[in-house]
């Protein structure tokens, strides 16, 4: 065999986990998830600030966050909150594939619509948080932008999960969705 024909090497059993690729995730973390690879972050990311404010000490109490304890929010209802919606997102990615079928039906993305509509909502009352602070400090804290991007996409993350609710109910948008999925 020539040089210029010899056969690619095989891709080793790692790199074939990563991609998702007969590995043992395959099944399970598949398409489903890979294209929800933000969701995933927004939920970890929940459960982590809600394990953060769990611990002891008074995180609310920084000059940014002084206007959220103003309007009445506490260190255990937002860790609640956090934690709540988190897990419930992360459930709801995992069994994605399992509870999002034909006999399903939609409910799986509604969950995800749901949960991403309150990181959406949370985080942008962080953003205000934040940027009211900056009219009051002598600088603007670097977390506007990073929060403020994560409402966005959190925004974004609802208006796909409903689109890819439309798409499992089987609806006229659910197969014009799915003849453009074709098509591209």
């Amino acid at each position: 065999m020539p040089a210029s024909e010899k056969r690619p090497k095989p891709l080793g059993a790692v790199a074939r986990l990563m991609l998702g690729m007969n590995g043992p995730l395959a099944p399970y973390a598949g398409p489903y998830s890979t294209y929800r690879l933000f969701e995933w972050y927004m939920a970890v990311t929940m459960v982590l600030i809600a394990f953060t404010l769990a611990l002891p000490g008074n995180t609310m109490e920084r000059a940014a966050l002084k206007p959220m304890v103003a309007a009445g929010f506490t260190e255990a209802n937002l860790a609640t909150f956090f934690a709540a919606v988190g897990a419930v997102r992360v459930l709801a990615l995992f069994l994605n594939g399992k509870i999002n079928n034909s006999r399903g039906g939609p409910a799986g993305a509604y969950i995800r619509a749901f949960c991403a509509a309150g990181g959406c909502i949370i985080m942008g009352q962080l953003t205000f948080a934040l940027v009211y602070d900056a009219f009051t400090a002598t600088s603007p804290s670097f977390f506007i932008p990073v929060l403020g991007t994560a409402a966005g996409f959190e925004a974004l993350s609802v208006y796909i999960a409903v689109l890819d609710a439309a798409k499992r109910r089987g609806t006229r948008l659910g197969r014009a969705l799915d003849q453009l999925e074709k098509a591209v």
